[in-house]
């Protein structure tokens, strides 16, 4: 029994080519998608930081008041 098989070497080397080119988007893509997590949690980390100094001042914690002498 003989198995014929219709893959060509240089039929496998232009898709091993084209899988690399797709890779390599991949690649980008997933770089791109990581930077954009990290500048998620950055922004996470500063609306924290803005809501504990929003609570801050809804107490009257770090409230600059102006003192005035008003003697004529």
């Amino acid at each position: 029994m003989v198995l014929r098989n219709d893959w060509s070497t240089k039929d496998l080397k232009e898709d091993l080519k084209v899988m690399e080119g797709d890779l390599k988007k991949l690649a980008q893509v997933i770089t791109q998608i990581a930077v954009q997590d990290i500048r998620i949690d950055n922004l996470t980390s500063l609306m924290v930081n803005l809501q504990h100094e929003l609570s801050d001042l809804r107490r009257g914690d770090g409230w600059i008041e102006r003192i005035r002498n008003d003697k004529g």
